[in-house]
């Protein structure tokens, strides 16, 4: 664990004592027991919710999930600052440091980040006019202070762990914010509105108002989980089809799924949309699909260069690519047209449509650059990997002809993009002085919360 990611959770270990000194801490009834047992309650609710998570592996990444958040903000409706923030804090102080078995300091952060996060959501629904209370009577659900809570507590938890992650890993916080938040970020939050929800039922049933709410929300969660395994194995799938068909050739075995890595990369700095740069992602990864019919066997085999004749076959690749994924439904669209078209040049001098400039679509000319600078950065017969100072010269060459001058650009000011490369060549990629930190390679990334975001 390097100095940096240290000072930064001693400062937001500090940061989180200073609020719980600073905060009000204001009993919400008269009645001192009605107080603890509602205390009580939403401490063991936090506990069990964040204990019992779930595992999620997306890609070969592992993520965790709970419905803690639910609690959490359901707390800020029923208790003061203080107490709804020490409460959140020392459930997530259970959880990760018995369940989980965390290391100190990594549980520290956890229970700081999180003491913060529940005690601004609380601020800002005060602040909006919202009113805590233990009595159903009483209960005033203003939507802005409610809404405006909900946000606040996403946005302090999620940014408090990119940072974490972006220093402790030298990854930038953009790219840190994306696992940790970006999948499942717009769930999250709708499924927050359930706190008013689950306020109001302990004020008004007690335990058996929180068993009826928390019982169906678990098996939502469940049908959730289920989703998102149906769809990774779908995507092993892929990936298992398209090894097969690289198996062929030694020198382009796992070469869709690092193009795949740069094209997503690309896709999130250009800051397209979630669905967007999964289209690009599953299109690079399929992009040379059709080289499975086995007429292109021996000009995959062929260490000589192609003549004319092999070379027209060779360029039928991409369009037999583009049928072969469009038997797949949901692919149809923006997937097979990037996979149709990822061998077009800019100048409009490339295949199987000639097209230019911006009627290529954006996938394909990510691809494009992905496709051609893992070419240039792995061994071949004839020649050794180009290193990643040779890789620019090539790009800024070809710009404007071959490749998408804008893309060039967004290439070469990616620290992410260039220490990917730089990993799997050797060499070493510098960091301009804007960014604010190194990234590491995609595939070394640790594991980190996706939904109530902390530290693994």
């Amino acid at each position: 664990m390097n100095h940096r990611f240290r000072w930064y959770c001693g400062i937001t270990i500090s940061l989180a004592a200073a609020c719980l000194l600073a905060v009000s801490w204001r009993m919400t009834s008269t009645d001192p027991e009605a107080n603890w047992n509602a205390l009580a309650a939403f401490l063991v609710l936090g506990f069990l919710t964040d204990a019992s998570y779930l595992r999620l592996r997306v890609g070969r990444r592992e993520t965790q999930s709970s419905v803690a958040f639910v609690s959490f903000i359901g707390s800020v409706l029923l208790f003061d600052t203080g107490w709804a923030a020490v409460c959140a804090g020392l459930a997530i102080l259970a959880s990760e440091s018995v369940v989980k078995r965390k290391p100190p300091v990594r549980v520290a952060f956890n229970v700081a980040q999180m003491t913060l996060s529940v005690a601004a959501a609380s601020l800002v629904f005060q602040w909006l006019g919202g009113h805590y209370t233990l009595d159903y009577r009483a209960m005033q659900f203003s939507p802005i202070a409610i809404g405006a809570a909900i946000v606040i507590f996403f946005l302090v938890n999620t940014v408090a762990v990119s940072l974490a992650v972006a220093l402790a890993y030298h990854e930038r916080v953009i790219a840190a914010w994306w696992r940790i938040a970006g999948v499942s970020i717009v769930y999250d939050v709708f499924s927050s509105l359930l706190a008013p929800l689950l306020a109001y039922l302990y004020v008004r049933l007690q335990v058996p108002g929180i068993l009826a709410l928390v019982l169906p929300l678990y098996f939502v969660r469940h049908l959730y989980n289920i989703t998102l395994q149906l769809e990774q194995v779908n995507k092993d799938l892929l990936e298992l089809m398209v090894k097969a068909i690289e198996a062929r050739d030694p020198y382009t075995s796992g070469h869709s799924q690092r193009v795949a890595q740069i094209a997503e990369g690309m896709a999130r700095e250009l800051g397209l949309g979630a669905r967007h740069v999964d289209q690009i992602k599953t299109a690079a990864l399929l992009h040379d699909v059709g080289k499975i019919h086995e007429e292109y066997a021996p000009l995959l085999r062929k260490q000589a260069k192609l003549d004319p004749t092999e070379k027209a076959l060779m360029q039928t690749h991409s369009s037999r690519s583009a049928d072969l994924v469009g038997t797949i439904s949901a692919f149809r669209g923006a997937i097979v047209d990037a996979v149709r078209h990822h061998h077009e040049n800019y100048d409009g001098s490339g295949y199987p449509g000639g097209i230019s400039d911006k009627a290529i679509p954006v996938g394909a000319r990510i691809i494009m650059i992905a496709d051609t600078v893992d070419a240039m950065t792995t061994d071949r017969p004839y020649r050794k990997a180009l290193s990643v100072e040779r890789v620019m010269q090539e790009l800024e060459q070809f710009s404007g002809r071959q490749f998408d001058p804008s893309l060039v650009e967004t290439f070469k000011k990616s620290s992410a993009i260039r220490e990917l490369i730089a990993a799997r060549t050797g060499g070493h990629a510098p960091v301009p002085a804007a960014s604010f930190s190194l990234s590491v390679p995609w595939r070394s990334r640790p594991k980190v919360r996706s939904i109530t975001g902390s530290v693994s």
